[in-house]
């Protein structure tokens, strides 16, 4: 439209329809008011508060596929969970809910959800509610190597993908070898039907070919094309120099992150039986997680403008907790992400581990009259939208100091986060009320509004409100608020106090660090190698962003 046919309307009429709320990276929670010259991306604008219901899911958790896991959806339900879309991979596909489970417990929530791996330029990421599906199950090559110390050995991978050029990815496998013996030893690895590619790229090496090529007794990966359907291995060695030789074939993604991400998003195709094997389920729903990312800021950004169904960033992954080595590089990236002004989501997750901590806690609208569908299309929506928040709870543990059910569950929440607006719409603070919190256990409270500016509010109380700092023309200054909360006991390690200025000075990695007890059968964070793992007596919830531009 030229600008001329603007001059039509009133100035008013512009401002009034200039204000209405519309759709900003597919979020119907942004607003424009022209005369603060601000937009507002507030997640939680359309949070009945006192209606909705507080679903407790995770974006990221391994499980509910033997044999590979012991953990079954019943386990996960007596932790609290209501909406379980399980993640796997080996092969990276949707992991529905068992026929029994569903007809045992008719209201849990479900969707389709898988870790993705090895795609070019891209570490692991997650594609909530995407029938996305990559991989084949392992193949472990059967050696009764302490048995039969025989030299050579030879075995012959049946049934896998020809090298298709319109589809290369199809065909790239990963061989592990996990090998052990004398120091200085080597085996002679041979395969006929396939050839080397490079680890990066997925093209063939400059040295492709595998005839004789020596391998080192320790664990070694080779990425390999298959050339044909069948491909035959074979090892020469001296068996008095090699212990043990595990074989392992592999497959993940194997192409580049942007075809992956746009496969997973928006692919069509299907599985001979005409089950989808790509897409999301949901086109308003669900989205794409950046899994426990080391990469740089750049990095990130590249992928959340890729496309607005990129969604965030782990911010707490239990074994590396807030960052590996305990530096805080997930948390500290997510600051750096919201600072550019670019939309990032945080997400709470175990990963592979079960009793453990870290979830996510969706804000849905009331279930009453809604079929199951309709509550998972819900379900979608909130993570696409960022209606929800993270929970990292306290454990409980019985008189013996021995986890017990419903282990981090918790009920510490947030019950308001509002923006207080003038008579002309114009945002003017943020209002904050949480509730929920253990009163003899978790007696104390705090609330901590973060900006770009770091900690810009500490407040010791379960309700707080943050005024938006405005420049000389009435626009606010803030790139993003986002809110920290905690309910934590009066004292630590069986006695020592734990007051409100020791505590304020702590930064969340040594808050969730606080405990009383280590053990109780607890699996170990990469903070405790060597030694039990901490038993954690803090809760901690974690808004999403509110955005001003």
């Amino acid at each position: 439209m030229k600008a001329s046919k603007f001059n039509i309307f009133p100035l008013t009429l512009l401002f009034l329809i200039s204000s209405f709320v519309f759709k900003y990276n597919n979020l119907e929670c942004q607003e424009v008011n022209p005369k603060a010259k601000v937009e507002v991306l507030n997640p939680y604008e359309n949070v009945d508060w006192e209606k909705f219901e507080y679903v407790h899911s995770f974006s990221h958790q391994h499980g509910n596929r033997p044999p590979s896991f012991s953990a079954s959806p019943e386990t996960f339900w007596n932790m609290g969970y209501r909406h379980l879309p399980f993640s796997n991979y080996h092969p990276s596909t949707p992991a529905p809910l068992p026929e029994d489970f569903r007809k045992k417990y008719p209201d849990a929530l479900w969707g389709p959800n898988a870790e993705q791996h090895s795609a070019t330029g891209a570490g692991h990421f997650n594609v909530l509610d995407s029938y996305y599906s990559t991989g084949a199950p392992p193949i472990l090559v059967p050696i009764n190597y302490k048995k039969n110390k025989s030299s050579p050995f030879e075995y012959e991978f049946t049934g896998l993908n020809t090298y298709d050029s319109e589809k290369p990815w199809l065909s790239i496998y990963r061989l592990q070898l996990i090998i052990s013996g004398k120091e200085g030893a080597t085996l002679s690895l041979t395969a006929e039907g396939a050839q080397r590619v490079n680890s990066l790229t997925y093209e063939l090496s400059q040295n492709s070919q595998i005839k004789d090529r020596q391998i080192p007794a320790k664990t070694t990966v080779i990425h390999i094309r298959a050339d044909s359907d069948k491909v035959k291995i074979r090892f020469d060695f001296n068996p008095e120099e090699i212990d043990n030789l595990r074989v392992i074939l592999r497959q993940g993604v194997h192409r580049p992150w942007q075809d992956a991400f746009k496969a997973a998003l928006d692919g069509t195709l299907k599985d001979a039986d005409g089950n989808p094997i790509e897409g999301l389920r949901f086109p308003d729903g669900g989205g794409i997680t950046l899994n426990h990312t080391v990469g740089t800021l750049d990095y990130v950004l590249e992928k959340l403008n890729f496309d607005k169904r990129v969604l965030g960033i782990e911010i707490w992954n239990y074994r590396r907790t807030f960052g590996p080595k305990a530096l805080m590089g997930f948390y500290k990236l997510w600051d750096e992400v919201l600072k550019t002004g670019t939309r990032c989501f945080g997400f709470f997750v175990k990963d592979h581990y079960v009793y453990a901590t870290g979830r996510n806690v969706l804000l849905l609208p009331p279930s009453e009259g809604l079929s199951i569908q309709e509550r998972e299309h819900n379900a979608a929506k909130a993570y696409r939208n960022g209606v929800f928040y993270g929970l990292i709870g306290a454990l409980a543990v019985d008189e013996n100091q021995q986890k017990v059910n419903p282990y981090d569950y918790s009920d510490f929440r947030f019950t308001k986060i509002s923006l207080i607006k003038d008579n002309e719409g114009i945002p003017e603070s943020i209002e904050v009320v949480v509730d929920g919190a253990d009163k003899v256990k978790r007696p104390n409270i705090q609330i901590r509004f973060i900006t770009d500016k770091g900690v810009s509010l500490v407040e010791n109380n379960r309700s707080a409100t943050y005024k938006l700092t405005k420049d000389e023309n009435g626009k606010i200054v803030e790139k993003y608020a986002r809110i920290e909360a905690f309910a934590y006991p009066s004292t630590y390690l069986q006695g020592k106090p734990l007051t409100t200025e020791s505590f304020t000075s702590m930064n969340v990695q040594e808050i969730s660090r606080l405990h009383d007890y280590r053990g109780g059968g607890y699996t170990e964070t990469d903070l405790d190698r060597g030694q039990k793992a901490i038993i954690t007596i803090v809760d901690m919830i974690f808004s999403q962003p509110i955005m001003f531009h």
